[in-house]
């Protein structure tokens, strides 16, 4: 899965997430520091550090800009959404994000 990855100072870059879906969940809370939350945008997700106010990381102004969410703090990932059997499961960032922002 292609994930691009937001840091609080702007900076963005592009990662591959691969492997089981276990795997590919371990690799997503390695990234962004523990459990995560998800936002929902019309056609993508940005995950983010579950408990990231309490834990004072900093605010991620670039994160926020694309989602129209109010309040982003931390890493930031957004991934594609992808029908399967068992329902929505995380895919590519859609090829738009990473040509406007990366």
């Amino acid at each position: 899965m292609k994930a691009m990855k937001i840091e609080p100072n702007g900076q963005t870059e592009v990662v591959e997430i691969t492997g089981t879906a276990e795997e590919q969940n371990d690799r997503i809370w390695e990234i962004l520091g523990g459990y995560y939350d998800i936002v929902r945008m019309h056609d993508a997700l940005v995950l983010v550090n579950d408990e990231g106010l309490l834990d004072g990381l900093p605010i991620n102004l670039k994160a926020m800009h694309i989602s129209r969410y109010p309040m982003l703090v931390g890493t930031a990932l957004i991934v594609g959404i992808e029908d399967s059997e068992d329902g929505e499961v995380f895919g590519d960032c859609p090829d738009y994000y990473i040509r406007k922002y990366a």
